[in-house]
């Protein structure tokens, strides 16, 4: 998107395909590079720095659990979504930040350390240093997807954020390297490129919906946040204003779905329907005399049954994904240290009961998170289930800011746009 200040998210999931349309107003961004937070009174679109001017969707057809499986079926589900949003912004798109999930993703953390010669550290020393932690050996079927920085040491003084100004000897960083799998990533880049798009960045999910969802005070003092797919739960831990963890778990919405499908015997489509009007996960939030139709194809007739068949189904199945997700959680060794909890998000979330399951199950105070810092349609992009494409809008505003402000010494631009260079280059 060359012209103004347009960033378009295109958020390319198991479910659903959708592409939102952001204007950016630079002017209103902290000096931080941090956007404000939804606050004011209730207004979502109050004090935004983004407007959103258009949004797209459409059934996917191609992925399963957050991975192409078929080009040709993504392909045209991209164009869908992206027309749709053309339609609606009054503008052609040509390039956008796309999101990425699936089993395939992992992190692992890297260090790097580079003499100074009781010099000032500015831009270049941080550069150097970030360059010697990415410079291990990756697998070649492995693509780096993100380069984190979460912590540098100057002379054997850690716990310091920004080192630009300090002077040293001894500089060294800490960072957390995201991967995912090299087909996964081509896929997904060769389905953009077929649909007539330019992937200026790939983004990791749940960092994506972290954008959206969190603020600053959260990230700082601990918070996990679980983003519940079609097809996958994306997870992403903070502490201390960075991420300390990641990881995908291959069970989402689609697997609820799938379950009211056989108990019910029903169709898919059906089971849907009956799962989004009806569903809950909790039974002890049904009423006994409560009933629900259920619709049959093909001109047979349909019939009742008591809505608690239909919770007995979709608890068990609630109980595992959260098990799962503090299974994860503990392993990861966070768990302690996520004082603000866990924000819930995605458009499974959407299932009455699933925020009081989590905090059941997770023993942490858990919010569901909808989009913030907006304006514009905010009445239909605040919702979980649009959380991923605000939040790679979010990202693409930002990469705009540290354009302008790269004079200023932002500190992670000259990594990030190295790292997308190095990814275009390889997919050229």
């Amino acid at each position: 998107m060359k012209r103004g200040n347009l960033v378009v998210g295109l958020d390319v999931g198991t479910t659903k395909i959708c592409a939102i349309v952001g204007e950016v107003k630079p002017g209103e961004i902290h000096d931080n590079g941090f956007f404000p937070q939804k606050d004011n009174g209730g207004d979502p679109g109050a004090g935004s720095v983004i407007d959103i001017v258009g949004i797209g969707s459409a059934p996917s057809k191609g992925l399963r659990k957050g991975v192409v499986v078929n080009i040709e079926s993504t392909v045209e589900s991209i164009r869908k979504a992206v027309e749709e949003a053309e339609a609606m912004a009054g503008i052609d798109i040509n390039a956008v930040h796309v999101g990425i999930a699936g089993g395939h993703v992992n992190s692992f953390l890297s260090h790097g350390v580079v003499a100074l010669k009781d010099k000032e550290i500015g831009q270049q020393e941080i550069g150097k240093v970030i360059d010697a932690a990415k410079a291990i050996a990756i697998p070649l079927d492995r693509e780096v997807l993100h380069v984190i920085p979460i912590g540098f040491t100057v002379d054997g003084q850690n716990g310091i954020n920004d080192p630009r100004g300090m002077g040293g000897v001894r500089l060294e960083a800490k960072v957390r390297i995201i991967t995912g799998a090299v087909t996964s990533v081509q896929n997904l880049i060769k389905s953009c490129q077929r649909a007539g798009l330019e992937v200026l960045d790939i983004v990791l999910e749940p960092l994506a919906s972290a954008e959206a969802t969190l603020s600053r005070e959260e990230k700082d003092l601990g918070v996990g946040i679980v983003d519940i797919g079609g097809g996958t739960t994306d997870i992403a831990l903070f502490h201390e204003g960075n991420v300390c963890h990641t990881s995908v778990l291959t069970l989402g919405g689609n697997n609820f779905t799938n379950d009211v499908a056989i108990g019910l015997r029903v169709p898919a489509s059906e089971a849907e329907r009956i799962k989004k009007r009806n569903g809950c996960s909790l039974l002890s939030m049904t009423g006994q005399d409560e009933e629900i139709g259920i619709e049959y194809p093909g001109g047979r007739p349909g019939r009742k049954i008591p809505r608690q068949h239909l919770i007995e189904i979709l608890q068990p199945r609630s109980e595992e994904l959260f098990y799962l997700v503090k299974e994860e959680m503990v392993k990861s060794g966070f768990y302690g240290m996520m004082t603000s909890g866990v924000v819930l998000t995605g458009g499974a979330v959407l299932m009455k009961g699933m925020d009081v399951m989590a905090e059941n199950i997770l023993e942490l105070p858990v919010r569901i998170g909808k989009p913030s810092g907006i304006g514009g349609i905010t009445d239909i992009v605040c919702t979980p289930m649009y959380a991923t494409g605000v939040g790679l809008v979010h990202y693409g505003a930002k990469e705009i800011i540290t354009r302008h402000k790269f004079s200023n010494g932002n500190l992670f631009n000259g990594v990030k746009t190295r790292m997308k260079e190095w990814v275009r280059g390889v997919f050229k």
